[in-house]
């Protein structure tokens, strides 16, 4: 049986990716705006079909989409479950790669002022041949991918007013409101408004090799 959710319900869901044999991690978090008939189907396929169609295709393939974790995580927490997307795997971009700990940045904006209301996403698995010294080649097919993804996140997961039926919302959640511990408290939530990639380098300290994810 499909896992069901009601209006309001939270999910955190964990993208998990592979770099030179550590762990890549992108969490990102999501309410739902509607009753949902399907959870995988609705939030964790569109999700993964976002990284399989427009990042994929121009990752380096030294980086490896593996699987999307996700669960419940308010008003009370749910079991873990885990994804392995069609399509996962190495991506087809070059083999020559910035390091690990290289990162595209993608800001994740809310109609709400101060630090607690935004956040930010960063994508792993760099090419090298996507930059020009610390920039981001804009007429390189991996920054048109990148734009490409953000649009695909922002269709899928910005909901409109009425929302239509089964759509989740992305939200970022801040932890100094709503508390660090499972089940989330919904007051920590804030709807996602845009989302827009940077094109300067960033890094991601945590990815470099021996450090974690």
């Amino acid at each position: 049986m499909p896992e069901t959710a009601s209006v309001n319900d939270a999910y955190q869901v964990r993208v998990v990716g592979s770099q030179e044999g550590q762990q890549t991690n992108n969490i990102l978090n999501f309410v739902a705006a509607t009753s949902i008939d399907d959870v995988e189907l609705r939030l964790i396929v569109a999700l993964a079909s976002c990284f399989v169609t427009h990042i994929l295709p121009v990752a380096t393939s030294k980086w490896s989409l593996e699987s999307l974790i996700w669960k419940r995580t308010a008003p009370t927490l749910g079991v873990e479950h885990v994804t392995i997307p069609s399509g996962a795997g190495a991506g087809a971009g070059s083999a020559s790669a910035l390091p690990s700990y290289a990162s595209c940045c993608i800001s994740l904006r809310t109609l709400q002022g101060g630090r607690s209301h935004r956040g930010r996403m960063y994508l792993p698995g760099i090419p090298e041949d996507a930059t020009t010294d610390s920039k981001f080649n804009t007429e390189n097919a991996y920054w048109t991918a990148v734009l490409a993804f953000a649009a695909c996140l922002a269709s899928s997961f910005i909901i409109g007013d009425p929302p239509a039926a089964n759509s989740f919302q992305m939200h970022i959640y801040s932890r100094k409101i709503g508390g660090a511990s499972f089940p989330y408290n919904l007051t920590g939530m804030t709807p996602v408004a845009s989302l827009t990639p940077d094109e300067i380098v960033a890094t991601t300290r945590s990815r470099k090799l021996g450090r974690g994810a």
